[in-house]
């Protein structure tokens, strides 16, 4: 039988094989490198690299404790700042809140004023509209008197100016008068105009009759003095009544009763 199995290897290889020593058999490829480096130089490299591991791990937790010192520094250190800022913004915010709400107060008062002031003013038209009326009520019965010289009514200025008004206006009978005094203002300087007289009749029949007989005689002359006499108006009514319109128109009538006008320069 180990002959037929020898040659059926024979046939089969095609030539035959030389026998595996013992020696050959235990040279493996795995066991060359540790005929190569025999066990002594194994230990040295790997006490190298413990060596080395040891001072890189040393130099990590020194790297490592350095940092967290760092870390920590810096941790303080933005405290530090960073606890004013805080405290500058908690401060600005509460600033801010009350200037808010003191806007918000001061715009619903103004609101309030406004109104007010609104309805202050319509009450100041109307009590202003009243007193004007009032006014000019109680000048119903005065009229005016102007271009008599200064002093000339003497001390009982009353009498002499019913005395004047019968004569220069031609009346039948004396006017009754309750009181004529001049305008207060102060008494004017030597060369200028005289102050105006008012003057208050007691019936105003009697004061619309002055009137009437001072437009129709106009002009008015008294002891070579050039008079006139108007409506004792108040000031804003004057205002309204009398005034220069543009173009305005100069008219001048001689003694004779001759009147020209002029519209041109």
């Amino acid at each position: 039988m180990a002959t037929s199995r020898s040659k059926a290897d024979t046939g089969r290889g095609g030539r035959n094989k030389a026998p595996i020593s013992t020696d050959d058999a235990n040279r493996s490829p795995g066991n060359e490198g540790a005929a190569d480096n025999p066990p002594g130089n194994i230990a040295c490299l790997q006490m190298m690299l413990d060596s080395v591991k040891n001072e890189i791990c040393q130099k990590i937790d020194s790297l490592s404790t350095d940092l967290r010192l760092e870390i920590v520094t810096v941790r303080s250190d933005v405290k530090g700042w960073l606890e004013p800022l805080q405290q500058m913004v908690e401060s600005n915010t509460n600033t801010i809140k009350e200037l808010e709400r003191s806007s918000s107060d001061h715009s619903d008062r103004i609101t309030e004023l406004a109104n007010l002031i609104s309805t202050l003013n319509d009450r100041l038209t109307h009590l202003d509209a009243k007193c004007e009326d009032l006014e000019g009520r109680s000048r119903r019965n005065n009229i005016r008197l102007v271009g008599l010289p200064e002093g000339s009514e003497g001390s009982r200025p009353t009498e002499y100016v019913a005395q004047l008004l019968q004569e220069v206006l031609q009346l039948r009978d004396k006017p009754l008068l309750d009181h004529a005094h001049r305008t207060l203002r102060d008494k004017p300087k030597k060369g200028q105009p005289p102050r105006p007289l008012v003057i208050r009749v007691h019936y105003f029949h009697v004061r619309t009759e002055i009137l009437q007989r001072a437009a129709e005689l106009s002009p008015l002359n008294y002891d070579g003095k050039r008079l006139s006499i108007f409506a004792d108006y108040t000031t804003a009514v004057a205002k309204k009544r009398f005034g220069l319109l543009f173009p305005a128109v100069l008219r001048i009538t001689t003694a004779d009763g001759v009147s020209q006008k002029f519209v041109e320069p």
